[in-house]
This record gives structure tokens, C-alpha cells and sequence, in this order.
């Protein structure tokens, strides 16, 4: 679990002068204590917002910026983009400094908060000045990717790109939105939260198919069913599925919702008496064969938002799996609207 805040700083300030406002900071907190300045990454939080100011404390409350910098120290600069109104330049700004750790290892990161109301062609050169050139960056994208495009010059700029899909209203948007970075970018690391929670559903179908099982997934026997605001995961699993199984565009797998929110995700493979089931709950993933054979079950870590963001971070790895299966979605739904 990520460790809470012990001591916050923070300053309201001007664009112009942040580094100035940070470097007082800095010089006041080591007046107070001994302190170790951590940095592993830039990390980048943009979120589409009017009417916020910069430093206001649901940047930190609404989303866990802090417990994520205190598992992974980052130099954290939240971007808060007001789409309503278009001055030329930043109009607010605000620098802290957050203390972790117990007194004789304590340690602390900076944030940076900056509420932009300009036009898209101007947040690069906004960010490029706060990232420090000596560390990678990461792009979370605290946003629905499908309502909220990412905005290209950004994401070109980072080594990683951090969302997810379990946020995502329309999912053929979601995947037309991030399909360009992959076929352009192929250096991107994309970093999807809610495939992350797929991993042990994925470990448990590779585990438990036979090879009767392989005949029918190429035969594409499969449904797939899906909890309540869990639409994202079954697509993920069928373009998962399509991408290792090399399905056809055109096959159609049904996917159902169902009213159980208990089970996120259900996949059925086969059908009569050689059907098997592989569902993920909360905690865990429970296979079942209809045949008699024995269910064994998988367990799901334990792991929150913050938990998982800085797990994705550290990793900053290039995850080809992903990349196939968003890439099958997009042909599989390029497929859907040309019939």
C-alpha cells in the first residue's frame, strides 16, 4: 500500500515563476528537517477541467497522485486543461513539496500544478519547460481517452503512456483514439490499467485450455460476459483472444452484460458437455469444466489505483501483447462497419 502524505508544502505562484517558488521551497524544508530529494521519472497528469484552480486539493483527493508519487518519487506535474476558455497562456500555477517516510529516512518529491486555458498547440511547450531532461516520462491520462483524445505533441514527447479503458464510454473511440500512437510510435509504452486486471484471467486460460480447448477457440466457440461498467475488459479478452488466435475480422463473438456484478468477466469456451467456463472475481479467477474435471481457481493481488499506476510506471516496458490486441480491435471493428 502506498504511504500517505506526511508533510504537504504548497505555494500558488505564476507560470514564470515556479522553479524559483520551488527552489524556496526546497531551502525551507531543509531548514526544517533532513530530507532525501527523490526523483525517478516525470510524471505528467492531464485532466480536462474548467473552472479549477491550480493547487486545488481534489487534484490530489480525486485521483491518488500523492500515494502514487510516494511509491514511485516523480517529479509530478498536473495539467489541468480548461477547453472553455482560450487566453494565450497558463492562467494559474501552484508548486509543492510532499515529505514521506518516518523521521530518519524521510524523503520528498515536487508537484507542480498548472491550469492551462489555451489552445492544444501550446501545452507542449508549457510542459516541456517543467520536465527535467535526466529522468524518463510518463503520461497518465486521468481522462476518458475516447471523449478526450490524447493530444499528440504530449504523448510523442513521453516514453510512457498511462490510462484506462475501464473509464472508456465508447469503446470503438477509445481503441480509434490510441491505434495511431502504436502504428507511429511503436517506442510508446502503453500502460493500460484495466489490462492489467486481466492478467491472471489471461495466466488462467493459458493454463487451462487442452489441446480440445485450442480446437475450439480457432473455431471461435466463444462468449463472453460481462459485469456492470465492465464492457472495456470483455473487448480486451476478444482482442486478446483474436490477436493470439489469429480469428478472422469478421468472426462475431457474442458478448453479453449481466446483471451479477460479483463476476467482472466471464469467458465460455465450447459448448455442451465439453463447455468450460473462466470467470474473475474480485479476488480471484475460478475455471470449471462441465466434463467433471476438477475447478481450480487463481488468486487476484490486492491492488489499488495507486497501487497499480506506480507498478506501471517502475515497469516501463513495451507491452506487444497490448499493442496485437488493440490492433485486432481496430480491424475487428473497421470489419463490423464496412458489413
Amino acid at each position: 500500500m502506498a504511504r500517505s502524505v506526511i508533510v504537504r508544502s504548497w505555494r500558488e505562484t505564476t507560470p514564470e515563476g515556479i522553479e524559483d517558488e520551488l527552489a524556496s521551497l526546497w531551502r525551507e524544508v531543509a531548514q526544517e528537517e533532513r530530507v532525501a530529494r527523490a526523483v525517478m521519472a516525470n510524471l505528467v497528469v492531464f485532466r480536462e477541467r474548467t473552472g479549477a484552480r491550480a493547487g486545488d486539493r481534489d487534484v490530489a483527493t480525486e485521483i491518488p497522485i500523492e500515494d502514487v508519487a510516494a511509491n514511485h518519487p516523480s517529479r509530478v506535474i498536473v495539467i489541468d486543461h480548461d477547453y472553455e476558455y482560450r487566453p494565450r497562456s497558463p492562467i494559474a500555477a501552484g508548486v509543492g513539496v510532499l515529505r514521506f517516510g518516518p523521521p530518519n529516512a524521510r524523503y520528498a518529491v515536487e508537484q507542480i500544478a498548472v491550469h492551462c486555458a489555451c489552445a492544444e498547440e501550446s501545452l507542449p511547450s508549457i510542459i516541456r519547460h517543467l520536465l527535467r531532461g535526466d529522468v524518463p516520462t510518463s503520461v497518465w491520462w486521468a481522462q476518458d481517452v475516447s471523449a478526450v483524445a490524447p493530444i499528440d505533441p504530449i504523448v510523442s514527447a513521453a516514453r510512457q503512456f498511462v490510462y484506462d479503458s475501464r473509464r472508456w464510454r465508447d469503446i470503438r473511440g477509445g481503441v480509434r483514439a490510441l491505434v495511431p500512437f502504436i502504428v507511429r510510435e511503436r517506442r510508446l509504452d502503453l500502460a493500460d490499467l484495466n489490462w492489467r486486471r486481466l492478467t491472471q484471467m489471461r495466466y488462467a486460460l493459458l493454463h487451462a485450455a487442452t489441446v480440445r480447448d485450442i480446437d475450439a477457440l480457432r473455431a471461435a466457440r466463444v462468449r463472453v460476459v460481462h459485469g456492470p461498467g465492465d464492457s472495456a475488459l470483455a473487448w480486451l479478452v476478444v482482442g486478446w483472444l483474436s490477436a493470439r488466435l489469429h480469428w478472422p475480422d469478421s468472426t462475431r463473438i457474442p458478448i453479453e452484460e449481466s446483471t451479477e456484478a460479483d463476476a467482472a468477466v466471464t469467458v465460455l469456451i465450447g459448448d455442451g458437455d465439453d463447455e468450460w467456463t473462466a470467470t474473475m472475481y474480485g479476488d480471484r479467477v475460478v475455471v470449471k469444466h462441465r466434463s467433471g474435471a476438477a475447478p481450480f481457481s487463481l488468486p487476484v493481488p490486492a491492488e489499488d489505483k495507486a497501487d497499480a499506476v506506480a507498478a506501471e510506471l517502475r515497469n516501463l516496458a513495451h507491452d506487444t501483447c497490448l499493442d496485437d490486441t488493440l490492433l485486432a480491435l481496430a480491424r475487428r471493428f473497421s470489419a463490423e462497419a464496412s458489413s
